[in-house]
């Protein structure tokens, strides 16, 4: 059984795939799958293609490539179309169950990967609070980046699940606690 977590940055998808684990998830990231792609030849060759000025002697500029992916959506787009497919390959590699998959962006075509998705739910002005505080970025640099990814109307169409994050940490344990104790329920009969 494969659920992938899926929400904007700073929505707390980290913290809800600790919970995962805790009952019983082996739980993976599709940004360390692509850390990890961003070792590998083949890969680099496809980025340094699409995105010369990223490629600095052999090795991905993160910082470079993620100031032009999140200044241009077509250049977002591109981008997506290389590391997609490459981390869905990765996943469907991985044969341990129950298996979360934390995804920061829907992988278009992804659903079909997973038997649910869980959408983490989180107001707008705790996001911003959280990358202020987390990531040290100005309200104007967390706007830009959240307004860069996926609206939330439609990770919470492609959701099969809902976990709401508003409140404190322990409210969305617990939420999260009977969810994902549920999914276990519900498909260890099928």
């Amino acid at each position: 059984m494969r659920i992938a977590i899926i929400g904007g940055i700073g929505s707390g998808k980290s913290e809800v795939m600790k919970i995962a684990k805790e009952r019983g998830f082996f739980c993976i990231s599709a940004d360390e799958i692509n850390s990890e792609l961003l070792k590998t030849p083949s890969y680099i060759q496809k980025i340094q293609t699409a995105f010369p000025t990223a490629v600095i002697n052999g090795e991905v500029d993160k910082k470079t490539l993620a100031s032009i992916v999140f200044s241009n959506e077509s250049e977002r787009k591109k981008l997506n179309a290389i590391a997609h497919p490459e981390i869905m390959r990765k996943i469907a590699e991985y044969a341990q169950s129950p298996l979360a998959v934390e995804l920061p962006l829907f992988i278009e075509g992804g659903d079909e990967a997973f038997d649910e998705i869980v959408y983490v739910k989180t107001p707008l002005l705790k996001r911003i609070l959280r990358l202020k505080k987390g990531r040290g970025m100005s309200v104007a640099q967390a706007i830009k980046r959240i307004r860069s990814q996926v609206p939330s109307s439609i990770l919470r169409a492609k959701s099969t699940q809902i976990i709401d994050n508003k409140g404190s940490l322990d409210k969305l344990k617990n939420r999260a606690t009977v969810l994902f104790d549920k999914i276990l329920e519900k498909h260890k009969e099928i």
